[in-house]
């Protein structure tokens, strides 16, 4: 058939072919593109974090209030002192806001707090330690905290080595037991 075209009619031919893939291309990278922020977007919805921001997340099999109860037992369990439970959403109805439910609890035991505290008083903003039960947008039940050698280095405290190394046994073993 190109044997008929014109050397232009040829040329408009090759360029009409190029644009429709050039069209189909660019639909695969808009596609992608949304593919890609819509992950972005489940993540900002689900409240997930980079694992660089110093916070674990762990799923749990339990409601938030039962699962909050858990932690709550096992922080008790090794000895800690429970500070505040507040309920996010219990609070949000007294301003009209519905939010999924979004329980924190406030605990510590006192050991290795006020020595990182002492050297860095700023660190007062992540202790003592907090647990974040949630539920995300598809109902599943998350529960998050600071790690200690998180705190560590964001307030590089010398000598907490073995102070961070506690924390951070006895958060697991807390979250452990309130998970299993």
């Amino acid at each position: 058939m190109l044997a008929w075209l014109t050397h232009g009619d040829r040329n408009r031919g090759l360029l009409a072919a190029h644009h429709r893939e050039n069209k189909q291309m660019n639909k695969l990278l808009l596609a992608i593109a949304v593919f890609v922020l819509s992950l972005n977007a489940f993540a900002d919805e689900s409240g997930l974090l980079d694992k660089n921001a110093g916070i674990v997340t762990k799923s749990s099999k339990y409601s938030v209030s039962d699962t909050m109860d858990r932690v709550e037992a096992a922080a008790k369990g090794v000895g800690a002192n429970i500070f505040a439970r507040i309920d996010y959403q219990q609070m949000s109805k007294k301003v009209n806001v519905d939010i999924r439910p979004n329980q924190l609890l406030i605990f510590g035991r006192g050991a290795g707090g006020p020595y990182i505290i002492k050297e860095a008083p700023l660190a007062g903003i992540d202790i003592p330690f907090k647990a974040l039960v949630w539920e995300d947008a598809q109902g599943r039940v998350w529960v998050s905290h600071t790690n200690g050698s998180f705190i560590d280095m964001r307030y590089a405290v010398k000598g907490a080595a073995s102070y961070v190394k506690n924390i951070d046994e006895t958060i697991e073993k807390i979250m452990r037991e309130a998970l299993k």
